[in-house]
């Protein structure tokens, strides 16, 4: 059963196919989703953090701040989604990803190449973007975003662990200070998959339990928030 403010829902009923497991509209009308709301703005804070931590002296190019910009897109972009639950900012959310993604797929895949394989790379990265994103919006599905987005940052992983390998010194502080930082990011990432895996395949569980400790000790078990 609907409850009151589910029915007084300041953004009409929700439009988008993905709808995750936290109860829509329970804390207010305005925010469908509140703490997967909420907990975007850890992307945006962490954003201004990176950028505020560029080293100002070396005048950073546009292709060291692209990442944190991105941070702060797919933090707003999926903040609207889960804010109103409708269509067109599922796309923008799902999207930000991908065009967040990208760049840093070409920076990692032309490193040290001519400025022709550079330019190549990057068009056949924008005929495969601009070819998702088509398929993505036009049928609404969810596999082949997923897929498309694992499968980059996979490749960014991968890639970046050879570069540390062949552009760092064996037993270097350099090396040690970027195996821990790949290993810690490692880990947050593959954490943050199984947590949203379960948040999805538990959550009548979940609803139960959240249901039986009441706010705000439930807030902790909205998983794909977190």
């Amino acid at each position: 059963m609907s409850s009151p403010i589910q029915k007084d829902a300041f953004w009409g009923p929700p439009t988008s196919h993905a709808n995750f497991c936290e109860e829509d509209y329970t804390i207010t009308r305005y925010i469908a989703e509140f703490i997967n709301t909420l907990t975007n703005l850890t992307y945006i804070l962490y954003a201004i953090h990176g950028l505020r931590h560029l080293p100002h002296h070396l005048s950073p190019s546009l292709s060291r701040r692209i990442p944190y910009y991105g941070l702060i897109g797919v933090g707003l972009c999926s903040a609207g989604f889960h804010l109103s639950l409708k269509y067109h900012t599922q796309m923008m959310d799902d999207l930000s990803m991908l065009l967040t993604t990208t760049p840093l797929l070409h920076r990692v895949l032309t490193v040290n190449t001519s400025a022709q394989t550079s330019s190549r790379v990057a068009l056949a990265l924008g005929v495969a973007l601009l070819g998702l994103a088509a398929v993505h919006v036009v049928t609404d599905e969810l596999v082949l975003h997923a897929v498309g987005f694992v499968g980059s940052v996979t490749v960014i992983g991968v890639r970046t662990m050879q570069l540390i390998q062949q552009r760092t010194s064996r037993g270097s502080v350099a090396r040690k200070e970027l195996w821990a930082l790949v290993r810690f990011g490692a880990v947050i990432f593959n954490v943050g998959y199984v947590v949203w895996l379960v948040d999805g395949w538990a959550c009548s569980v979940l609803r139960r339990w959240r249901a039986a400790v009441g706010v705000p000790w439930a807030f902790g078990l909205e998983l794909h928030g977190w």
